[in-house]
């Protein structure tokens, strides 16, 4: 029977909105039948299929804005004007991100008079908008961008949320620092929506061609998309300033639009041992990603666990290291090593974390270059056996042309037939992400080799990857072979 690719893509919407906050309104979908009959702007671009069932175009971004412009005057009662160049708030994850903030302060019993401060607040001060109606909490919201800052201006004027939301411009290259230039406020927390991207061409590349298309229409301007060095080097730069205003602020937290960058960002806070923990913000076929530290005596990791249960973690993948002969047994040969094997591999590695007797290594492989390393080996001992022959009888024939050129598309070629690209190592202190190509990683991996007592153990962590866990273990079966 043949199933429409709208019918899965309900079906799926539908399953993934149970993973919604608990307390998020929009579980259940509005019902359009009922907005159209209160908004006659909504009823102009709503339209009814032969079921009787009020739809809208997803893909029309003035649908999207008239949509979000009617839920938050029909759900919280505000009156907000949305730019036509500016992004469209989708409101399911603004509200989960609001929920997630409730969870945290209310974990660490702040119940009143609470201050937030919001970073980047946008033309429509949503965030501040919706925590002032919802929970009389006070905000403060940043804004770079002058138009923004006039227009969130306006909409908090209009709603006469001005004695709960105030806004202040940032004209400085700091993300937190300025508001502390000529006011010592205490916030209980902070958040911020960051800019993913760091250029047009890496928005423009951003989404792989083997997800289904987008059901919304694309909004936003540059403002709010790009910034310098993409939101990985936004959040490090936030965690940077945090350690200055630790008294300032709480619970800082953040959006991670990459589980990639979230990843990356615990490893941060993880080796700097500062207390933190993250969640996730599922809306229909969107994933965000949460992420919260705190410098104070909270374990907010026990008291709001990621994904609001504490689940069990799975056991690492751990492999004690062999000593290598006539080298020191410790972590430095261990690395050395390491790098040696992926670099023969053509796998990019980045130093991560590097301190005491723990090294932290984060790999990606574009291509599979560890397969049928048997079967290379075997060639090569033949020809080299061929070349020694014909050094001890020159008068036996040379070897076969067909031979050797078969072994050198052998070593010179991975299994999917394309040239094997020169290693690429990144050193430390080196910014941004390990994927020097445009090719989609088929293994993204964490490495950690630690001293345990007198072993030296490999500890992986597989991230992701078209190949999946088996191509992870596959290399490390390359590893163990190759260790001596």
């Amino acid at each position: 029977m043949f199933v429409s690719e709208e019918i899965i893509v309900n079906t799926l919407q539908m399953a993934l909105n149970k993973y919604m906050h608990q307390r998020n309104i929009y579980r259940v979908p509005p019902d359009f039948g009922t907005l159209a009959k209160l908004h006659a702007e909504f009823s102009s671009i709503s339209k009814v299929d032969v079921t009787g069932k009020v739809t809208i175009d997803f893909k029309d971004a003035n649908a999207l804005r008239v949509l979000t412009k009617c839920l938050l005057k029909t759900d919280f009662n505000l009156d907000v004007v949305i730019p036509e160049d500016r992004l469209v708030p989708t409101l399911p994850l603004r509200l989960n991100y609001i929920l997630w903030l409730e969870d945290l302060l209310i974990s660490i019993k702040r119940n009143d008079d609470i201050k937030g401060l919001d970073i980047g607040t946008g033309a429509c001060a949503i965030y501040p908008l919706l925590a002032a109606v919802k929970n009389k909490w006070n905000m403060l919201g940043t804004e770079t961008d002058p138009e923004s800052f006039v227009k969130a201006e306006e909409n908090v004027q209009r709603n006469n949320l001005q004695g709960l939301v105030k806004l202040k411009k940032n004209a400085s290259k700091s993300i937190i620092s300025h508001v502390f230039a000529d006011d010592k406020s205490v916030f209980d927390f902070c958040m911020c929506n960051p800019p993913f991207y760091s250029n047009l061409q890496e928005l423009c590349d951003s989404r792989s061609p083997a997800r289904l298309p987008p059901k919304n229409g694309f909004t936003g301007s540059p403002q709010e998309l790009i910034t310098e060095g993409g939101e990985l080097e936004f959040c490090r730069k936030l965690i940077r300033e945090s350690k200055e205003y630790k008294d300032s602020i709480l619970i800082f937290t953040t959006m991670v639009g990459h589980k990639y960058n979230l990843n990356v960002l615990i490893q941060d806070l993880k080796s700097e041992n500062i207390t933190h923990t993250h969640t996730e913000f599922c809306q229909g076929r969107v994933t965000r990603w949460g992420l919260a530290w705190t410098f104070k005596e909270y374990d907010i990791y026990e008291l709001v666990p990621p994904r609001d249960k504490p689940r069990k973690k799975p056991a690492p993948t751990i492999y004690l290291l062999p000593e290598l002969p006539n080298c020191t047994y410790n972590v430095e040969t261990a690395f050395t090593k390491i790098k040696e094997l992926l670099n023969s591999l053509n796998i990019s590695h980045k130093l991560i974390d590097k301190r005491g007797n723990t090294v932290t290594l984060d790999i990606i492989a574009h291509s599979n270059t560890w397969s049928n390393q048997r079967r290379k080996r075997r060639q090569q001992k033949r020809v080299e056996t061929e070349a020694k022959k014909r050094k001890q009888d020159p008068g036996e024939d040379k070897i076969d042309n067909n031979d050797k050129d078969e072994l050198d598309v052998s070593l010179k070629t991975n299994t999917s037939g394309s040239e094997s690209e020169l290693p690429h190592e990144i050193t430390d202190g080196e910014a941004g992400t390990t994927d020097s190509t445009n090719n989609p990683p088929i293994v993204h991996a964490f490495f950690k080799l630690l001293k345990n007592e007198n072993d030296v153990l490999l500890e992986m962590e597989f991230i992701k990857g078209s190949a999946g866990k088996e191509g992870l273990h596959q290399i490390v079966q390359f590893i163990k072979n190759n260790w001596k």
